[in-house]
């Protein structure tokens, strides 16, 4: 029953290690007729510039990876607010037919508690299993990402995805995870060539 239970933790904690991203919602516009897009600009919505170059570069790399052209906002543009001209002339100069946005929604707290019962065989047996079988208790956080394209050409929303994951310092890691879950959607979609 140790085995059992060392084994229990251990996929647990394999689980968490290799988490992917789930879609949670997804919506694009109905009205919009195309065409897909070969050419893109990546924005990071963060306070933490390093955190925005990382995602940017990494999403970008996928998207070229992919066959689209993608240059990442935050060459041209300073962290902040005031960058809404500069994202204009960037979007103009490298000829982008959509603008894709990325900003995190919420972030939240869970607990997974993993019961094990206790072992029986008489009173005995089932004391000692009751202190073996303490559960295990485990605190995470799921982050929930938004993800938006905009059509550079008339500035339209036309797709946008809400994205669940566990929590991760490994931003590149995560990046490419997200990247990989939502570039063939895009495609499928219509909205990337």
């Amino acid at each position: 029953m140790k085995l059992l239970r060392l084994f229990v933790i251990a996929v647990s904690v394999v689980l968490c290690a290799c988490s992917t991203v789930s879609v949670t919602n997804q919506w694009r516009d109905p009205s919009w007729a195309g065409p897909p897009a070969s050419s893109v600009v990546v924005v990071g919505i963060s306070r933490s510039d390093t955190m925005r170059r990382v995602f940017e570069d990494t999403f970008a790399q996928q998207l070229q990876a992919a066959g689209v052209q993608a240059a990442a906002s935050y060459t041209q543009i300073p962290p902040g607010n005031g960058g809404a001209v500069r994202l204009r002339d960037l979007v103009k100069g490298t000829g982008a037919q959509a603008v894709l946005v990325t900003r995190v929604q919420r972030v939240q707290q869970k607990v997974s508690v993993t019961p094990s019962g206790p072992y029986y065989g008489g009173f005995y047996g089932w004391y000692g299993g009751a202190w073996a079988s303490t559960p295990d208790i485990n605190q995470y956080e799921v982050v929930t990402l938004e993800t938006s394209v905009w059509d550079a050409r008339n500035e339209k929303l036309i797709w946008t995805v809400t994205t669940e994951n566990v929590a991760t310092n490994d931003i590149p890691k995560t990046s490419t995870q997200l990247a990989q879950t939502l570039i063939p959607k895009m495609k499928a979609d219509g909205i990337l060539r």
